[in-house]
Parts: C-alpha cells; sequence; structure tokens
C-alpha cells in the first residue's frame, strides 16, 4: 500500500492493531475505571447536587452535566492514553523503538498511537452513551437525544484526536513519568471548572469567560450539549471550526516533536 505524507497506512494499522490486543488481553484494568468514574460524576453531582438546583442552562442539572460527562470521558480516553499509557511504552517498555527497528517508521508508530488514543476516546463516548441511556430509563428521563446519541461516538474521533495529539506533544519532552502531574494540575484540572462542564459559562465573570473559551474541552462540551439536547450542529459550527482547525495543528506537532524520542 502506497505511503501517504510519508506515512504508510497498513504499518500504521499493524501499530494500532499490537495495541488493541495488548487492550484485549488486560481489558478489566483498562475499561473499568474510566468508565466507572463518569459514572459516579453523573450519579453524585446530577442527582446529589441536582437535588438542591431547580434549573441550569434551562434544564434539569442531571440533564445539563450528562453531555458534559462524555465530553470530559473523550479527553480522558485519548489524553491519558497519549500521556502515561504512550510514556510506558515509549520509556519504560521500548515498544516505540521496537516497532521502529521493523519496517515501519518513527512516523508510522506515532500515527499509530494517535489513533489508537482516538480509538479510547471513541470506546470511551460509545459505552458512556449506553450508560446514561440506560440511567436515563431507569430514572424515566431522557438525558440524550437518540440522534445525539448516535452522534457521539462520531464526534469523539476529531476530539479524540486533538487531545491525542496534545498527549503527545507533552510526552514528548516529559522527563519522567511523574512529571505527567504538572500539565494535569496546571491544564487538565483547571479545564474542569472554567470550560463550563459543571457550570454554565455565562455564570462566571466576562475576562474568565474569555479565557474559557480558549479551553478545548468548552469546545467539545459545546458540541456534546448540542448534540444531547437535539439541537443539532447548528449552534455548535464555531466550537466545530475550533476543534477541526486545532486537531491538525496538535497532530502534526505530537508527531513531530515525539519522534525524537524513537530517533535519538
Amino acid at each position: 500500500m502506497k505511503e501517504i505524507f510519508g506515512v504508510s497506512p497498513a504499518m500504521v494499522a499493524a501499530v494500532w492493531r499490537r495495541h488493541a490486543d495488548v487492550w484485549v488481553r488486560t481489558w478489566k484494568t483498562n475499561l473499568l475505571p474510566p468508565i466507572f468514574e463518569p459514572i459516579l460524576y453523573l450519579l453524585g453531582f446530577g442527582f446529589g447536587v441536582g437535588a438542591y438546583i431547580q434549573t441550569m442552562g434551562g434544564v434539569s442539572y442531571v440533564e445539563f452535566i450528562a453531555p458534559s460527562i462524555l465530553a470530559i470521558s473523550m479527553m480522558f480516553g485519548a489524553f491519558f492514553e497519549a500521556t502515561y499509557a504512550a510514556f510506558v511504552r515509549m520509556y519504560y517498555q521500548g515498544t516505540w523503538q521496537a516497532i521502529a527497528a521493523t519496517p515501519a517508521s518513527p512516523e508510522d508508530v506515532l500515527v499509530g498511537e494517535l489513533f489508537w488514543a482516538t480509538t479510547r476516546s471513541v470506546t470511551n463516548a460509545t459505552l458512556m452513551t449506553i450508560a446514561i441511556l440506560i440511567v436515563g430509563f431507569i430514572v424515566d428521563m431522557q438525558l440524550l437525544s437518540w440522534s445525539g446519541a448516535i452522534m457521539m461516538p462520531i464526534v469523539a474521533i476529531p476530539i479524540g484526536l486533538m487531545f491525542a495529539g496534545m498527549g503527545l506533544i507533552l510526552t514528548s519532552y516529559t522527563p519522567s513519568i511523574d512529571w505527567f502531574n504538572i500539565p494535569f494540575f496546571l491544564f487538565i484540572n483547571p479545564m474542569f471548572i472554567l470550560a463550563g462542564t459543571f457550570f454554565p459559562l455565562d455564570e462566571f465573570p466576562e475576562t474568565v469567560q474569555y479565557i474559557a473559551y480558549c479551553l478545548p474541552l468548552t469546545h467539545a462540551a459545546l458540541i456534546t450539549r448540542a448534540l444531547a439536547y437535539g439541537t443539532g450542529f447548528e449552534q455548535a459550527m464555531p466550537s466545530l471550526l475550533y476543534i477541526f482547525l486545532l486537531m491538525p495543528v496538535m497532530m502534526i506537532f505530537g508527531v513531530r516533536m515525539c519522534r525524537k524520542r524513537i530517533v535519538s
């Protein structure tokens, strides 16, 4: 198969398949924690805190945060895989270097990492969508529109690629696995508060709103919320444009910057 921009689709698929095979063998430890944590957020905040909140953003609180939980799960699926898991494969296991010693190039290895991290994002989105639908059925509430539920795994692809690229950029220069605590503390955790996931953006001061609209999770949440409410992509078009502009930039820089960790 011919290369595309110096990347072999066959080699990328082989890298992806290798990661998938490992994941299948350890699916309990890889799958259950990232799925149960968002469900606990939904139950604890949605129904716990929601019991003291009449409405938020024109809907019940649990309806408000359900799509936000989906956006968070998409982010974590890709970002965690492209940081902690990728660093383990690169630094401790030497998987990147071993694969690059085969006919696969360093670029093939890293693009395979991007697509595998995105697969984790799509998997999280799919399972969380099913979980939210089940919770909604149990409590007799439509937490997601049916059209939105179908679209969630699809929009997880560009969102996952964007966060996967960001993760590889961090992995490209992190000196040790403990160093990842810094970007999680300074970047990921603040997005939980400022990205309009648990509270409407218009409740923040104007300056904070400007900061929030620069954050990628903000736009992921705006997209998932528009789909969840069945309003379609019209209201989310600026956020979609943001994602599709930032996604290729993060992917290209992630691959280029991480390449030195393989060839050095």
